[in-house]
């Protein structure tokens, strides 16, 4: 006997995939908070996943596995949080030198801009105290993400837990968690493939910064390699230490750092990124902005980074979710 079941047309599907997408982002933005912390805490699971699950192989307990391997995560964490919370705290100090710095070059452009004949108003002329008292601010908000990895730990350890280690764990073919380790699997190979490009862009961004006399270049340099997964974060990342270069080292310098790390990125983005990280992801650059413009919307800054991967896992999910549903005897 025949189950009776309900054919759509293929633009009907796409129709009811494409309002169901609409609905799930719309809970999304207004659960944005919550829904990052999950969102990247899963992203961690299943970047260090590869660690416990090793360990797990060659004999260690599950739950010593995951533990072993959290605790390596939390003292690199440590030393990175340590060092870049030394950083910001000296920078929040240095604000009140940087204002007056500001203040001297806004200053010398007027004088400079009226004797060619260009009569800056007022009105339009930037308030110095303002803009340090934006990036006091932005400083501020920072502290507060480095609190923000605790619960985050906690929740990669939780979901390290329950992901396949050992032989008897492993999972049917076709199944959901084998449809998630496939996923797992191709988010794995971007992040690791763009982390490494990403840490060679920030290490050699550093050696720059360090011999143009840039202010606190590992704090930029950290800020580089993590807008590595943004696209077009770059942009971002490079105003700081400019800005700072060029408060503190003059033009010239400031002039060399923008062309040197400049040259830095057109490399890694238009050489390396193309040829390494591109290569069977099948996203193609109106997908990658579109989904950037998209998760960013949904989720904030935050939509930003997670934007590739989610797309990711999007992208290899839908073949399962405008599959023609099979008719059962």
């Amino acid at each position: 006997m025949m189950n009776p079941t309900i054919q759509l047309a293929p633009l009907h599907r796409t129709v009811l995939l494409g309002a169901g997408i609409v609905i799930i982002g719309a809970g999304m933005r207004a659960a944005a908070p919550a829904v990052n912390i999950v969102l990247v805490s899963l992203l961690l699971a299943m970047t260090i996943y590869p660690v416990p699950h090793l360990l797990s192989r060659r004999g260690m307990k599950r739950s010593s596995a995951v533990l072993l391997t959290m605790l390596g995560v939390l003292i690199v964490a440590v030393l990175l949080t340590t060092a870049l919370a030394i950083s910001l705290g000296q920078m929040t100090e240095r604000l009140p030198i940087y204002e007056a710095a500001l203040a001297v070059f806004f200053t010398d452009a007027e004088s400079w801009l009226a004797a060619r004949g260009v009569d800056l108003q007022t009105s339009f002329r930037p308030d110095p105290k303002g803009v340090m008292q934006t990036a006091g601010t932005l400083a501020g908000n920072a502290f507060e993400a480095l609190a923000y990895g605790a619960l985050a730990l906690i929740l990669v350890a939780l979901i390290l837990f329950e992901m396949p280690m050992d032989k008897k764990d492993r999972v049917a073919q076709g199944s959901i968690q084998d449809r998630f380790e496939d996923i797992a699997v191709s988010v794995r190979r971007f992040l690791a493939l763009n982390s490494i490009i990403g840490g060679v862009q920030a290490v050699a961004s550093l050696i720059a910064m360090v011999g143009l006399g840039t202010d606190f270049p590992l704090l930029w340099a950290a800020l580089i390699f993590l807008v590595n997964l943004v696209p077009f974060g770059f942009a971002f990342a490079l105003l700081p230490p400019l800005a700072l270069t060029l408060l503190e080292q003059g033009v010239g310098r400031a002039i060399a750092l923008f062309a040197i790390l400049t040259a830095i990125n057109l490399i890694a983005d238009n050489v390396i990124k193309p040829n390494v990280v591109g290569q069977g992801l099948g996203l193609s650059p109106l997908v990658v902005v579109l989904a950037f413009v998209f998760w960013a919307y949904v989720l904030g800054p935050m939509g930003a980074i997670l934007a590739i991967p989610l797309t990711i896992a999007i992208y290899k999910s839908l073949p399962l979710l405008i599959a023609e549903p099979q008719q059962s005897s």
